[in-house]
């Protein structure tokens, strides 16, 4: 699951000192949440964005025990985890590490943070539960 490419957008890894992961809702895309940028004041990070299988990063609401929506839910916050070691793997700092999360991406957005607390950059959630 959760295997595909990382989408990218912004300034190249290589050269950013700042990156923006950003989580597409259910239904969603990685182009879909990358299209944001154009509304936000963001011209000096690299954009990095995982893409869901079939769309969707797991498949019941967040309300159910989390044992339900394994193995998906760990495969999804792997692909964050993934995006966020390529960010690290060019020298982006996690405090130069940033979320932003829409929907489903935003309740899969504060369980990566909670589960790996660190100082990071900030967390922006968009009408998650």
């Amino acid at each position: 699951m959760h295997q595909e490419p990382l989408r990218t957008a912004g300034l190249a890894l290589a050269t950013a000192t700042k990156a923006l992961i950003l989580l597409h809702g259910r239904g969603g895309s990685a182009a879909d949440i990358l299209s944001l940028a154009s509304y936000l004041h963001v011209p000096d990070f690299a954009l990095l964005a995982p893409q869901a299988t079939q769309n969707t990063w797991y498949p019941y609401s967040f309300l159910v025990p989390p044992t339900q929506n394994e193995p998906w839910l760990s495969d999804a916050l792997a692909a964050v985890g993934r995006a966020v070691a390529a960010a690290e793997a060019q020298g982006i700092t996690q405090e130069n590490i940033y979320f932003l999360g829409f929907s489903q991406g935003a309740c899969l957005t504060l369980e990566y943070v909670a589960r790996h607390a660190a100082r990071y950059g900030g967390v922006v959630a968009f009408t998650g539960g």
